[in-house]
């Protein structure tokens, strides 16, 4: 797909009493409902990308960045991958 696949720190967070497994729990929820956000946007391009081309003509940079960058599937927090 072109997407940068995230580098999953959930998975190494220890699990060694309750309050660290809650806090993975946590963790793995966070990025997993990133990565749906990631998928969304890179679909929402296609479709935008496809909708032009059956109009006839082709995505102008702008609408590119606005199919990228829809605050409805943007999120607050960095992802691991992006943490540095």
């Amino acid at each position: 797909m072109g997407v940068r696949i995230p580098h999953r720190r959930s998975l190494e967070m220890p699990r060694t009493n309750k309050h660290e497994y809650e806090a993975a729990v946590v963790r793995i929820q966070e990025e997993n409902n990133r990565m749906l956000m990631r998928r969304s946007r890179y679909f929402m391009l296609q479709l935008a990308i496809e909708m032009a081309e059956a109009n006839g003509r082709e995505l102008t940079e702008n609408e590119h960045n606005n199919a990228l960058n829809n605050e409805k599937y943007l999120s607050n927090y960095t992802m691991s991958d992006e943490d540095m």
